[in-house]
């Protein structure tokens, strides 16, 4: 092989390299852009989970379930109570 076909060669293989970096180098920043996008869903259904698990504490509550039983089922304790011991 003479001069000018090693150069050709070796102009092609630099040149293919470098549009080989430049590639990855984009689909490097697609996939962090992503990353990213993924994250921030993440840390959105996680603050989501929290006010759930709040809101079904508070939900939970003796107070709270007595007071929703007496105003929507119009549930009452009864007038007359008996207990009975067995022996």
């Amino acid at each position: 092989m003479n001069g000018k076909a090693w150069f050709s060669l070796l102009l092609t293989l630099v040149l293919g390299s470098a549009l080989t970096v430049i590639y990855v180098k984009h689909q490097s920043r697609v996939l962090f852009a992503d990353l990213r996008n993924i994250q921030k869903q993440q840390d959105q259904q996680v603050i989501e989970w929290g006010r759930l698990q709040l809101q079904n504490t508070t939900l939970a509550t003796h107070s709270n379930v007595e007071s929703r039983a007496r105003k929507d089922l119009k549930m009452r304790l009864p007038e007359n109570v008996e207990l009975v011991r067995l022996q």
